[in-house]
């Protein structure tokens, strides 16, 4: 494993596109993600990686039942879409970032996941920020393989150990349910080892479930990141830069959630 100490960040589906308009771009998620890289990226290296939002899931829906290749074809071809339009932003407005296609680095065996890393270590030596996303990888078991995001971020963590991973998303943080259904949700601080099953509890029944799970499926797997990594992860709104910000840099957010299940 290399020590090139980058900060893994994701810029989620819900945050960067409109996941009730399919194919749409947040044009405002955009101009924050700038904002924030182009900042963030003076101070610490960065590993950057974006959700499947409105390109993915409806595309994976609409093909999961159909012929194999299909549904590896329309997958590809709508993250791949979405991913060029968020790193063709950010290069011509003056981030150093580059596209890295996720299912051409990461295959799924019969035991674990094979990866061709080095081209994400030569980005990051090259002072750049490679952009990897959520994509439809292929198995050599099943044909294909969903990876979401957050399960890159797991799987090239074996290679390349993250200082830290930041999640940016469209609220501000992990609440105690959905605040987009219900008006008393309130942020959860800290999630440690200690409230980690209280917390996974009070989130089950009002997640939604997207192509690549839910919030709770999603926490979950943050938590065994953080305890296997030893590493802090946070999750804040993408819309507020500062907050952003301070998380990638590893200071507390004024507002935020931070998973920290290796203590």
């Amino acid at each position: 494993m290399e020590d090139l100490e980058p900060v893994y960040v994701k810029l989620g589906g819900s945050f960067i596109t409109h996941k009730d308009k399919p194919f749409s771009i947040n044009f405002k998620a955009l101009e924050k993600t700038l904002l924030i890289l182009g900042r963030a990226k003076k101070f610490t290296t960065i590993v950057a990686g974006n959700g499947g939002g409105s390109f993915a899931h409806p595309v994976v829906k609409q093909w999961i039942m159909h012929d194999l290749s299909d549904l590896i074809k329309y997958c590809q071809n709508a993250t791949r879409k979405l991913n060029h339009i968020i790193v063709d932003y950010l290069v011509n407005h003056g981030v150093d970032a580059v596209s890295i296609q996720t299912s051409a680095i990461i295959v799924h065996s019969s035991k674990e996941y094979k990866v061709f890393i080095e081209p994400v270590r030569y980005a990051l030596r090259q002072g750049l920020i490679p952009v990897l996303y959520g994509e439809c990888i292929y198995s050599e078991t099943r044909g294909y393989d969903i990876l979401s995001t957050e399960q890159v971020f797991g799987v090239i963590a074996r290679y390349i150990k993250p200082k830290r991973i930041v999640l940016l998303t469209d609220v501000k943080g992990v609440y105690t349910c959905d605040p987009r259904k219900y008006t008393k949700c309130k942020v959860i601080d800290e999630i440690t080892k200690n409230n980690l099953e209280i917390v996974l509890r009070s989130i089950a029944s009002s997640a939604d479930r997207d192509v690549t799970g839910s919030i709770y499926s999603k926490v979950k797997y943050m938590a065994e990141i953080s305890s296997s990594l030893k590493t802090d992860v946070y999750v804040v709104s993408g819309f507020d830069v500062e907050d952003s910000i301070s998380a990638i840099l590893g200071k507390k957010p004024r507002t935020g959630t931070v998973i920290r299940t290796y203590e």
